[in-house]
């Protein structure tokens, strides 16, 4: 092979290894939870379960499942983050899948967060509850602000009216996303998001325990992640979500017309027509009866008159001679 040869063949290497890489899902922090000792058919109910996560996903980016009997039940869900489109997020979940499996081989449990999506499974209970020990706090520092109590009170403000939005979000997806400008020109971008099968409430109260750790351990951060097993908290000064949204609600379906024999407007249509078609006729089949019933006594009448007549004129002639 030529020196220009292996040189091309060297960068399509290099590009497929890129593209592989690029396209493998942003781990961000995992846990491997519950023992390691699993049976057999547990490991096999739970292969088929997570293997079935992606492509149930639906545009609310969010579905959870169990699969299995007592010891050998498995229980998991998968949520994306509310502005990522259904193909992303079921992309983001299928490469989650081989990469949580492949870290926390033969346990029970585990979760992983990355940037797009959250996958978690466990033999334990995991819809409508709200667990407050696994939690883990991301922060990272670009740079800290200079007036940190004016920061804190604009951010305090755009988390508390973020946090309302996302709980109230109905039972398809809880996720909000928001802006307020913050001391010296700064602004500042948030997200919340929790998994919809919670209710407005733990919702709201899983939000508020996230939010409730930033003066504990992020005072002036601009940047910051809080992620729990059920909600999950950031902001940042550089805006990180796409400010259009995944996919609007589905359109109101309204009822579907009648078909057109069943239509009032149409039926009244063709029961006037009948009506003005049958009328007429009706009028002019009386009309042709009496008619014939008059000219049939007429002629009656006339026949009897020249009969009498005709006798008349005898008894005169006879009279006369």
């Amino acid at each position: 092979m030529d020196y220009w040869g292996l040189l091309v063949f060297l960068s399509q290497i290099i590009a497929t290894f890129v593209g592989l890489t690029n396209s493998q899902p942003d781990l961000r922090y995992h846990f491997c939870t519950g023992d390691n000792d699993t049976t057999s058919m547990y490991e096999v109910n739970k292969n088929t379960l997570l293997h079935s996560l992606s492509s149930n996903m639906d545009i609310y980016g969010f579905y959870n499942s169990s699969l299995g009997q007592n010891f050998d039940r498995v229980n998991a869900y998968a949520l994306c983050r509310g502005d990522v489109k259904l193909d992303i997020c079921r992309s983001c979940v299928t490469n989650s899948t081989l990469k949580l499996m492949q870290l926390c081989p033969n346990y029970k449990g585990a979760i992983g967060w990355y940037d797009l999506c959250t996958l978690r499974y466990s033999n334990q209970s995991l819809f409508g509850i709200v667990e407050g020990g696994l939690s883990m706090t991301a922060y990272i520092y670009s740079g800290g602000v200079s007036d940190v109590i004016q920061f804190n009170s604009v951010l305090r403000t755009l988390l508390d009216s973020l946090r309302s939005q996302a709980a109230s979000g109905g039972h398809l997806r809880k996720f909000a996303t928001g802006n307020m400008k913050g001391p010296h020109f700064l602004t500042i971008y948030g997200l919340l998001q929790c998994t919809p099968d919670l209710s407005d409430l733990l919702c709201n109260d899983c939000l508020d325990g996230a939010a409730g750790e930033i003066p504990r351990c992020c005072n002036g951060t601009t940047e910051l992640w809080i992620l729990k097993p059920s909600c999950a908290l950031r902001y940042d000064i550089k805006r990180f979500y796409d400010e259009t949204p995944a996919s609007a609600p589905p359109p109101l379906q309204l009822p579907s017309p009648p078909p057109p024999s069943a239509s009032p407007g149409k039926g009244d249509s063709t029961s006037r027509t009948g009506i003005i078609i049958v009328i007429p006729i009706t009028v002019s089949l009386i009309l042709i009866i009496s008619i014939s019933i008059y000219l049939r006594k007429r002629k009656h009448m006339n026949s009897k008159y020249k009969i009498d007549e005709s006798k008349f004129k005898m008894i005169f002639d006879h009279i006369l001679h």
